[in-house]
């Protein structure tokens, strides 16, 4: 079906994460946005511009560290609308490269827009799961996550933990429903191209006072976040322990 068919999409309210505005921006604020279909070409102006201003953000020393550093999270904000809706819904939003555009910040994703807010189409035989796939993996973040580690010669296995990490992330951060939201990731996972089962695992905790149900995500591969100006580990860092990290989560709201 062609996109003019294609049913509208109204993205809900659901927190930051998950923000998307409709439409190309105005003619004063045009500079600072970036067509995500461009941040696939290693050798552009595109893909180096939002280096350098995690570079800055973050203080990395190393050009492989800020790119493992910016992939886990662009992903994380970038596509996190479509995993979020995809998940509720069973629908797949027009998250592909070519309708999304980006704004640097000083560390990650300032704003994120589509030039037309649309649910995808499945083709014949497609169900929403490879949809999604194809939509927010195939036409979007392994493209960058190639384009990066030809750029900065960041590991393609550690670019792609920053994937799963951010598409994980985009349902473990909802805060709710923690039981549909688990059962979706392993669905999204264990059929995603790049490996990314293999990258980490979501984990259920109980938290106390309450004992509110919440979904984390525990990497396999590291970001090397600890080796910007911040110095700090990530929470779910795969240098930490894994006995380590569930009791810090459990620690935290």
């Amino acid at each position: 079906m062609s996109d003019n068919t294609s049913p509208a999409w109204t993205p809900l309210p659901h927190g930051p994460r998950w923000q998307v505005t409709e439409g190309e921006p105005s003619a004063g604020e045009a500079g600072p946005w970036l067509a995500a279909e461009r941040l696939a070409d290693s050798a552009g102006a595109e893909l180096s511009r939002l280096l350098e201003s995690e570079r800055a953000g973050s203080g990395h020393r190393t050009g492989h560290a800020t790119a493992l550093t910016l992939m886990a999270v662009y992903a994380g904000w970038v596509t996190a609308a479509a995993m979020l809706h995809w998940a509720l819904y069973d629908e797949v939003p027009d998250m592909r490269s070519g309708n999304v555009l980006v704004r640097p910040a000083t560390h990650g994703i300032g704003g994120v827009r589509v030039r037309r807010a649309r649910l995808l189409v499945p083709r014949a035989g497609e169900d929403p799961v490879r949809l999604l796939h194809r939509a927010v993996l195939d036409e979007h973040l392994l493209p960058i996550a190639d384009a990066l580690h030809r750029h900065t010669r960041a590991g393609a296995r550690q670019l792609r933990g920053g994937i799963a990490h951010g598409c994980a992330t985009a349902l473990c951060a909802y805060g709710a429903q923690a039981d549909l939201l688990a059962a979706r990731w392993r669905q999204f996972a264990d059929i995603a191209p790049g490996g990314l089962a293999t990258l980490g695992e979501v984990v259920r905790l109980r938290q106390a006072p309450d004992g509110q149900e919440r979904l984390v995500y525990l990497r396999n591969t590291c970001c090397l976040y600890y080796t910007s100006a911040e110095a700090v580990r990530c929470a779910s860092c795969c240098l930490t322990s894994r006995e380590e990290r569930l009791r810090a989560y459990m620690r935290s709201k």
